[in-house]
């Protein structure tokens, strides 16, 4: 029922589950290559991704990105959207809210 034993198999295939018959200690080290590779990839994708965005249209409303594109924290973008936004009557949305964790905070006069 079998079908035999293990046969010799080339042992510069590399795979992610440790090769043609998987070894537990080699599943270990390679979902943690994969990981930092899949970690990698993501922070760069993410990083074009966020530097070529650009609107054509300002958000209704709050919208995660707002926290990381340039488009609301340059200056010039800031001075464009404010402008478009005042000829539709409409208000700037601050990219970072009030209740957001990670705001940086001003020092208060004292």
């Amino acid at each position: 029922m079998g079908g035999g034993g293990k046969y010799p198999y080339p042992k510069w295939v590399w795979s992610y589950y440790g090769g043609w018959w998987p070894s537990p200690k080699r599943v270990v080290t390679n979902s943690l290559i994969t990981g930092a590779g899949i970690a990698g990839l993501l922070t760069l994708v993410w990083n074009f991704s966020a530097n070529h965005e650009l609107r054509h249209r300002y958000p209704d409303r709050w919208i995660p990105s707002m926290l990381w594109s340039r488009e609301f924290h340059d200056p010039a973008f800031k001075a464009m959207w404010e402008e478009q936004l005042a000829k539709e009557g409409r208000q700037w949305i601050e990219p970072i809210p009030d209740w957001w964790p990670f705001k940086k905070q001003q020092a208060k006069d004292v």
